[in-house]
Order: structure tokens, then sequence, then C-alpha cells
């Protein structure tokens, strides 16, 4: 099931605002119209898109210490060229190294902030 199919995403030409970063003056754009959400439901929310036309939505729970990411790509082995079956997860194992004794520099890097800043990384491949 794919739950983000029943999701409608906000008007993607307007209602959003170009902004930048306070420190290094990066653009973005900032979602401005309105967002739907529980009256029960004391978070707040923003909705921003990077110029790579990545979304992000923010929540900040007042009642919470951490933080927490998370990111999901609705592409995988179905979204291959007929030509080079298997890209997917070919990139997969670029990035995390799946399965190798020794992993790029790079992957090393980002494993290893990640295990320094956060408590949990679950990686799952769909």
């Amino acid at each position: 099931m794919d739950f983000c199919k029943d999701y409608s995403l906000p008007d993607w030409t307007s209602d959003f605002e170009q902004r930048k970063t306070s420190v290094s003056q990066l653009p973005y754009e900032e979602y401005t119209g309105p967002m739907e959400k529980s009256a029960s439901d004391a978070n707040n929310y923003r909705l921003i898109r990077l110029p790579n036309n990545l979304v992000v939505m923010c929540v900040q729970d007042a009642d919470t210490e951490g933080a927490a990411a998370a990111l999901s790509v609705d592409v995988g082995s179905n979204m291959d060229p007929v030509e080079l079956q298997g890209l997917a997860h070919f990139l997969e194992h670029m990035l995390f190294m799946v399965g190798t004794k020794q992993p790029s520099f790079v992957t090393y890097a980002i494993l290893r902030f990640l295990s320094a800043n956060i408590s949990i990384l679950a990686i799952y491949v769909l």
C-alpha cells in the first residue's frame, strides 16, 4: 500500500514564498497556505521546498527533547529503465556499501556522523 498516493500535496505553483537561510543565505521556498491538522494536535508544522524540488516537512513538538528525520523517496526498482534493471539496488549499495567489508570514506563519514548524533538508524528499501 502506498500511503503517499492518498495524500494530496499543496498546489506547487502557488502558496510558496521565496526565502533564504539566515546564515548561509541559501534559497528555499516555504509553503504559506493552509495546512490541515487535528484540533488536538499541538505540534507546529512547516513545509519547505529546496532548490532541487525536495519537499521537507518540519514538525516541532515542544514536549520532545530530541530530533528525528525521515526520508521517503517514491522511486525504486519499478522505476529502473528497461536497459538498466537493478539500478536502484546498485545505487543503494553505492550509498551505504551494504555487504562490503571496507566502506568508502564518504559512506564511513556519513555513518560515523549518524551514529554519533542519533540513537536509531533504520534503512529500509522497499
